[in-house]
């Protein structure tokens, strides 16, 4: 399926004008993101995001439809630009593909029918054999079903948008939704437990095509001061999902932090394929010698940030030693979730940089503090949120001397 809508040539400064479209990957079936009005046309937050984007850029737009199971290899295989339909943060997607600064955080529901409040009072009760559990195929909810529910019968079904009428009609007891989504199945009497996760929202890129996606973060920045984004919000997911650009500077800086160590199982286990140590001294200090240039481009005092990133690689070594057996694809090589660490570092450090007004400041500390324990999501980084947070409420612009 191809859309075209037509782009106004206001090009952003950084960008330059373009005479190619812009590309956005859509599943068309994942409201209130991306999903078909009754006249077939595109409609959802990310549409309309997508329609600004282009504008700004000076390009003309085309939407590509994709499939959830696909998403991963049309993204690597350079079939669109950039995906844009409610794409959920994951490490092993990182391992092919660049993230964005997230523009939303949601949670997974498990959708019952409101007479089966009852029988289902708790998420952990939907865990059993006999229970049915609708989920999308291939998306991500389908592998946090597969996590959380283990001992129920899981009934995949390849369109999303069938979800909510196999859930009414009482051929499953439940369907695995998000709370954004699962609002806007009001067709029937539902109601919803959890949250069960914390889960990003962002736009995916190639990882070649990192240019691509520092202009989006930069723009997505700039709506985020403008105040565009928060109306979109308002618009599509609702006056709870509002932020502030001190909130959605936290969120991206924690955000890029917690990628970068759930990374760090899938470092673990292709270590222990390739029988090489956790404990690697001389890329450690590569590592830091990255930062430091990094953050010496970025405008940041050096020794601050390399601080910083000390601390989160004792966090990530922590969190490699006691990693679970992970599933790793063969052909994914140490280069390759290197590649993907260190994306993941240099969005830290651009994050870094956009949250310096903010950072230093006595009234957002409670702020900083509360979005760093709940957005390190992996298990055992509790004990570094402390040292964390000084580290970051340390790190400053380098001062430039005066000619």
């Amino acid at each position: 399926m191809l859309v075209v809508v037509s782009g106004c040539r206001l090009a952003l400064a950084e960008a330059g004008p373009q005479t190619t479209p812009l590309r956005v990957g859509t599943s068309g079936d994942y409201a209130p993101f991306s999903s078909h009005a009754p006249s077939g046309e595109l409609t959802g937050f990310d549409i309309v995001v997508a329609q600004r984007l282009a504008h700004d850029l000076g390009r003309s737009l085309e939407f590509v439809s994709f499939r959830w199971p696909d998403l991963v290899s049309q993204v690597r295989s350079g079939a669109f630009d950039v995906a844009m339909s409610g794409v959920t943060v994951r490490a092993d997607r990182a391992l092919f593909m660049d993230f964005t600064r997230p523009y939303a955080v949601s949670g997974a529901v498990a959708v019952i029918r409101a007479a089966d409040r009852e029988k289902f009072r708790t998420v952990a009760d939907l865990d059993r054999e006999g229970v049915r559990i609708a989920v999308n195929r291939g998306g991500h909810l389908e592998q946090v079903a597969r996590q959380q529910f283990a001992h129920a019968q899981l009934v995949p079904l390849a369109e999303n948008t069938a979800l909510p009428n196999a859930l009414a009609r009482g051929e499953v007891d439940a369907a695995i939704s998000e709370e954004f989504e699962a609002r806007t199945w009001t067709a029937a009497p539902f109601t919803t437990l959890g949250p069960f996760t914390h889960d990003r929202k962002a736009y995916a890129v190639r990882r070649e095509s990192a240019d691509l996606r520092r202009h989006i973060d930069d723009w997505l920045a700039a709506r985020e001061a403008d105040g565009w984004l928060n109306e979109q919000r308002r618009r599509w997911l609702g006056d709870q999902a509002v932020r502030t650009p001190a909130q959605a500077g936290f969120e991206s800086l924690v955000a890029a932090m917690d990628l970068r160590l759930q990374l760090m199982p899938l470092v673990a286990a292709v270590k222990r394929r390739e029988q090489l140590p956790i404990e690697d001294a001389a890329q450690e200090a590569r590592v830091l010698e990255r930062v430091r240039t990094a953050a010496t481009a970025a405008g940041l005092q050096p020794d601050a940030v390399v601080a910083l990133f000390r601390i989160q690689m004792d966090a990530a070594k922590a969190v490699e030693h006691a990693a679970a057996p992970t599933a790793v694809p063969p052909d994914v090589t140490l280069a390759d979730v290197r590649a993907a660490v260190a994306a993941a570092s240099d969005q830290v450090i651009a994050e870094l940089a956009r949250c310096q007004p903010w950072l230093a400041q006595a009234r957002l500390h409670q702020q900083l503090s509360a979005t760093l324990r709940a957005g390190l999501t992996m298990p055992g980084t509790e004990s570094f949120v402390a040292p964390l947070l000084d580290a970051l409420q340390r790190v400053r612009r380098e001062l430039v001397p005066a000619p």
